[in-house]
């Protein structure tokens, strides 16, 4: 069974990795112009560039996310996965940098400014992929990919929690 840990957790990553991800094209997709007016708001690229970076991402994320559900593609995926993490990152830094912090990130989660929190969240979501990525594969049977599946799972149940938490923040620390 101790063989088999590495894959599994490999599988639950991947799993959980995909989740945040197919969250974030569906609202890319469904919430484009909502998206691209909080991309705008970072204010790094010019207005008229940013809906066809938004659905140039949303593509990259989309092959990401078949990536890391197909078992001989998931380390490619993560380190795509690791780069848009860390790129996201990135801009929020900067933004971050340049004293707005008014914005929303802009995730497709429940609502929430950027912060050094957002930023922690993404330096985790980076760390994961790049542990897809890294992490031997193959080899389960069933059984041991329906646990790492339901690990993942779990994960992401416990990442909308956390989210949604977060998203108060804002308005606890002011009744504080």
């Amino acid at each position: 069974m101790m063989t088999q840990l590495a894959p599994i957790t490999a599988v639950a990553c991947s799993t959980f990795v995909a989740l945040i991800l197919i969250r974030s094209v569906w609202h890319k997709s469904h919430a484009f112009l909502e998206t691209v007016g909080f991309a705008q708001g970072y204010g790094l690229v010019p207005d008229a560039w940013t809906p066809a970076i938004i659905r140039a991402l949303t593509v990259v994320e989309a092959a990401t996310v078949l990536g890391l559900l197909m078992p001989g593609t998931h380390a490619w995926a993560g380190w795509a996965a690791a780069g848009i993490f860390a790129g996201y990152g990135l801009l929020m830094a900067l933004a971050l940098a340049r004293g707005q912090t008014r914005i929303d990130c802009g995730c497709g989660g429940a609502p929430q400014r950027i912060s050094g929190l957002t930023l922690g969240r993404n330096a985790g979501f980076t760390a994961l992929g790049l542990g897809i990525a890294l992490l031997p594969s193959g080899g389960l049977g069933p059984l041991a990919v329906l646990t790492g599946i339901a690990m993942g799972l779990t994960f992401a149940a416990l990442q909308a929690v956390a989210e949604r938490l977060a998203a108060h923040l804002p308005n606890i620390r002011r009744a504080s």
